[in-house]
């Protein structure tokens, strides 16, 4: 939570919360359109003062294993420097790049180049590290299950959906007008079966986090291929 000045008469309070990974926004059964009426509950119960809500809005951000962002050269290429993983501490991380990084280059000694290094190995994470494993595994599971719904006269307009046909998942994506638009539902970099975000209006990945709009446009990485566009698709 922070203060943002806002004109002569009054702040804005920021308050974040309800986090889900991409794609799954299932795990306690809360729809993400949802969640940003337990954050105000949230925070009205702690600031009762509060007014109207000007914006609300949703964000990715990178989380590694033992929660520190990767700061200094990459472990893959030779005279690369990167800054990832800020965990949502994008400020803090960011003057801690340039200073971790400029040190490097120069040859200066860092107290903490060696704490962010992105090639450092934590044990004490295996744990974590397994369950997220089996956690991306159990996604392929997707794979058998049965649709969002069974047929595309069921998803409601300005919405999209993900529905089976045989032995295929297909992601579907309903215009206002009635109009609609069929992809592959594989996500075209790990091919998990991706989650339509009715909060975004967008497919998301919940295994690696990439995310689609509702064209099949790739908006969010590590993907950067579109979904396959399934133009001969017709609803049975």
């Amino acid at each position: 939570m922070r203060i943002q000045n806002y004109d002569n008469n009054y702040d804005l309070l920021i308050s974040g919360g309800e986090d889900h990974k991409t794609g799954q926004p299932d795990k306690d059964d809360i729809p993400e359109e949802e969640r940003y009426n337990l954050l105000y509950l949230w925070t009205k119960n702690h600031f009762p003062i509060i007014g109207e809500i000007l914006y609300s809005w949703s964000g990715q951000v990178l989380e590694p294993l033992d929660h520190l962002a990767f700061i200094g050269e990459n472990p893959t290429y030779n005279n690369v420097y990167i800054a990832t993983g800020d965990s949502g501490n994008g400020m803090t991380h960011g003057t801690l790049a340039g200073i971790i990084i400029s040190d490097l280059i120069l040859g200066n000694e860092n107290k903490y180049s060696e704490l962010y290094d992105p090639s450092r190995k934590n044990f004490k994470t295996i744990g974590n590290f397994l369950r997220e494993q089996l956690n991306i595994a159990g996604r392929y599971l997707d794979l058998f299950t049965e649709g969002d719904v069974e047929k595309i006269k069921d998803i409601p307009l300005g919405q999209g959906a993900v529905i089976r046909d045989d032995f295929k998942k297909i992601a579907v994506y309903k215009e206002k007008n009635g109009n609609y638009h069929t992809f592959s539902a594989l996500c075209t970099h790990l091919k998990c079966i991706v989650e339509w975000n009715n909060d975004e209006k967008s497919f998301d990945c919940p295994c690696h986090g990439s995310r689609f709009n509702c064209y099949g446009k790739v908006i969010n990485g590590p993907v950067n291929k579109d979904l396959e566009i399934l133009e001969t698709y017709h609803d049975r």
